[in-house]
């Protein structure tokens, strides 16, 4: 681990032990809070001119397209912030466009409802109906989907979404996923969760029972496959990379290792120990350097 690194997490952690980070309430709160952000931060186009913007609607919901002057605009990414149960739509723009401008791509950056507004599978059909527009203006060996946290929950989900379609459109070139989120099933996923959290310095236990508590409240017969990976459907799935840290996200990995080889699909994933959620999205760290020009590379031979 690089000195640069471990010094980052190492203040994190301690600013974790003072309990300087914010705790979580119950579930009534947290939801009230989550509607509350969601109501004070609505989707306001980008004003800056760091690159061309536009937005247009699908199912009601705002589609930011993000462009970079000269660019050939032959291929996408679909690319699937994180939050969840906030419209957290502002913090990654800035983490899309540096994909766009490192790779040439045109970016598609749904503007997502979170699950304290409408249900979780509600939500996997608006991505998926995203991914029908930019697929029949791209093609899809030209599309990378690009999901990190609950983005990669998102991202799994369309792929099953397309499976549970009757692959009515093909599957896109390649899936890359950040520290992908995703709801742990088994007694084992959930020891794995308090193993790891002793590390993890974003995403504790806690959080898993809130959303899963959140996502419940918004429709009690949520489905199975809309939630678990070991419910979901790989088959078809493009050579998918993913990239964990040590971390309660990871608590779902060896389900979804298990879930790629059930349905004969490609998956190459990464742990790198003692770095953060969704390390590899920036390059901060040389560890953050290598595997986000590696994501880079990727896109580009696509």
């Amino acid at each position: 681990m690089s000195f640069s690194a471990r010094a980052a997490v190492s203040a994190l952690r301690f600013a974790k032990r003072l309990g300087l980070f914010p705790t979580l309430g119950d579930i009534d709160s947290e939801m009230a809070k989550a509607k509350g952000y969601n109501k004070k931060h609505p989707y306001k186009e980008p004003s800056d001119h760091k690159a061309l913007y536009s937005t247009h609607r699908v199912g009601g919901y705002p589609v930011l397209v993000i462009k970079q002057k000269g660019a050939a605009h032959e291929k996408a990414i679909l690319f699937l912030h994180g939050g969840g149960n906030k419209d957290a739509w502002k913090p990654e723009i800035s983490f899309a466009r540096a994909y766009g401008k490192q790779t040439g791509a045109d970016m598609i950056y749904p503007i997502y409802p979170p699950f304290t507004e409408i249900p979780v599978a509600d939500t996997a059909d608006l991505i998926y109906a995203i991914y029908q527009d930019i697929e029949a203006k791209y093609g899809a060996g030209n599309i990378a989907v690009v999901g990190g946290s609950y983005g990669g929950f998102l991202a799994m989900q369309l792929i099953t979404w397309i499976n549970r379609n009757g692959n009515a459109v093909d599957m896109p070139g390649l899936l890359i996923m950040n520290s992908p989120f995703a709801f742990p099933e088994t007694e084992e996923e959930w020891a794995l969760v308090k193993a790891y959290e002793k590390n993890d310095l974003m995403v504790s236990e806690g959080a898993f029972n809130l959303m899963m508590a959140g996502v419940m409240r918004a429709d009690p017969q949520t489905p199975a496959y809309a939630l678990y990976p070991d419910k979901m459907d790989f088959r078809h799935a493009p050579e998918t990379y993913i990239f964990y840290a040590e971390e309660t996200c990871a608590c779902v990995s060896g389900a979804i290792q298990k879930t790629y080889a059930r349905d004969g699909a490609t998956l190459h994933m990464h742990k790198e120990p003692g770095m953060m959620h969704c390390y590899a999205c920036a390059p901060v760290f040389p560890e953050s350097r290598r595997d986000y020009n590696r994501q880079i590379a990727l896109i580009k031979g696509m």
